[in-house]
């Protein structure tokens, strides 16, 4: 008797461990399916993306090797036009790795790119699409950042004396009998923004003051380039469901100092124009 009750314990037990195994093996070829569909409509969404692009370029076809003076024309022509405005300009070249605000063609401000990556799209752009694309000034529709663009902040004046004596006495410095605030205490922003362009390209920018912290915070999931993937797959996933396409947009993404990511944030105006280099 305690023999039977033995196998069948042992029994039991390769039984649950045979139904984990095929549990594994489903989840794992769900898994695989799921990844193979979206990397099929991916590549999909960004044909379709390429060929409206074409549809919407003019011309003729473009020698490659006249490339790169077309991608010169479009960059003069198109700081050219902004200059033209009465108000502040991003110029944005990532050959020279240079971001610069101008203002009137007098560059205002200038930063050191540190690093960047592009949409493969922009690697397929023939000639036409590229000049129709940058040869003119892009404009900022919306701007989703993560610290505030205005971070003003509204002081009431003390309307009697009294008022006044009271508010210096809290504003006055600490005693011995307060304790001071440790620097280490403030919070540490994590500075990035990304700008919605008007021909369908998020152009994101990072401040950053190491390439390598840059790169850790991917791998802890901080960093804009991972949430910007997360969320792109998130927003996929409806569509993907339905074997529908995803919806695709070109992005670029910048690395510059994170003083100079606060400051081009906060000082250009609602809806500047951008010129860019790729």
């Amino acid at each position: 008797m305690k023999e039977n009750s033995a196998d069948d314990f042992d029994s039991l037990f390769v039984k649950k461990r045979y139904g984990l195994k095929i549990f594994l093996i489903v989840f794992c070829l769900a898994v695989l399916s799921l990844t193979g569909v979206y990397a099929y409509l991916s590549i999909g969404a960004v044909r379709d993306r390429m060929q409206l692009a074409k549809t919407q370029a003019e011309g003729s076809v473009v020698d490659a090797s006249l490339i790169d003076l077309m991608k010169e024309k479009a960059w003069v022509e198109s700081r050219l036009k902004m200059a033209a405005g009465d108000s502040i300009g991003l110029s944005i070249d990532l050959e020279q790795h240079t971001i610069q605000m101008e203002l009137k063609g007098l560059v205002v401000m200038k930063s050191k790119i540190q690093d960047c990556s592009t949409s493969g799209f922009f690697k397929r752009m023939d000639g036409n699409v590229y000049f129709t694309m940058f040869g003119t000034p892009m404009t900022i529709l919306r701007y989703v950042s993560s610290i505030e663009k205005n971070p003003f902040k509204v002081i009431h004046a003390p309307k009697t004396k009294t008022a006044a004596e009271i508010k210096a006495e809290e504003n006055a410095p600490l005693t011995a009998s307060k304790t001071p605030v440790p620097k280490d205490s403030l919070p540490k922003e994590n500075v990035f923004w990304t700008m919605k362009l008007d021909r369908d390209i998020d152009l994101n920018i990072q401040g950053i003051d190491s390439l390598a912290i840059s790169q850790s915070k991917y791998k802890f999931g901080k960093g804009i380039e991972f949430k910007r993937d997360l969320n792109n797959i998130v927003k996929s996933i409806p569509r993907i469901l339905k074997l529908q396409k995803p919806n695709y947009t070109p992005e670029i993404l910048i690395s510059i100092p994170e003083n100079d990511a606060k400051a081009i944030l906060r000082a250009l105006p609602k809806k500047p124009l951008v010129t860019i280099r790729i």
